[in-house]
């Protein structure tokens, strides 16, 4: 029997275009399904280059879904919509539900440190971010790397919007395995 993953990905006004829309798509394409989680309670969420996408759920009806299957739930970048993400009280209760079950997180950009390293979520962790904002993570946590894993603490983090899809690939390759993923990657 085949296993069917389902990823969230978390939305709200401001989020980085293409970070979210290459995570939708690479994701789709290798058979995640992807549930876009309105953070802020929108249906329809505006980008932050003026992108218009229609979330599936709301963050305050998570609880009326069965999230089992539920394998990862990824933050995209994007300045304003990281502050909100910083701030909101039922996501990070999610996010610290899905640290303390295992599963994975994934944050790109403004996110691992205004988001992960703002709000201590992993004290230990390494990860990478935005390099404006290198300074949010403690050194001691400071990857250099574009997009980096760190497979004792489920948490993938990535620097900007420039390495989406190699965050996006990561994912899938994290998910289904590398052959799986360079299938994708070859169809790109």
């Amino acid at each position: 029997m085949i296993k069917c993953y389902s990823v969230f990905i978390c939305v709200t006004d401001g989020i980085e275009d293409i970070e979210t829309v290459s995570s939708i798509d690479i994701l789709t394409r290798s058979n995640i399904n992807v549930i876009l989680v309105s953070v802020n309670n929108k249906r329809e969420i505006l980008c932050a280059h003026g992108t218009k996408i229609v979330s599936d759920i709301f963050l305050n009806n998570i609880e009326n879904i069965n999230i089992e299957n539920i394998i990862a739930i990824i933050l995209p970048g994007g300045l304003e919509a990281s502050k909100y993400f910083q701030k909101n009280y039922f996501l990070l209760k999610y996010l610290k539900k899905f640290k303390f079950s295992n599963r994975i997180i994934g944050a790109i950009c403004a996110s691992p440190a205004m988001v992960i390293s703002a709000n201590n979520l992993f004290p230990n962790a390494k990860m990478t971010g935005y390099l404006g904002l290198k300074y949010l993570i403690p050194n001691q946590q400071w990857t250099k790397s574009p997009v980096y894993w760190d497979n004792k603490y489920k948490l993938l983090t990535g620097q900007s919007v420039k390495y989406a899809i190699q965050f996006n690939l990561k994912l899938v390759q994290i998910i289904l395995g590398e052959t799986v993923s360079l299938k994708i990657e070859n169809e790109l």
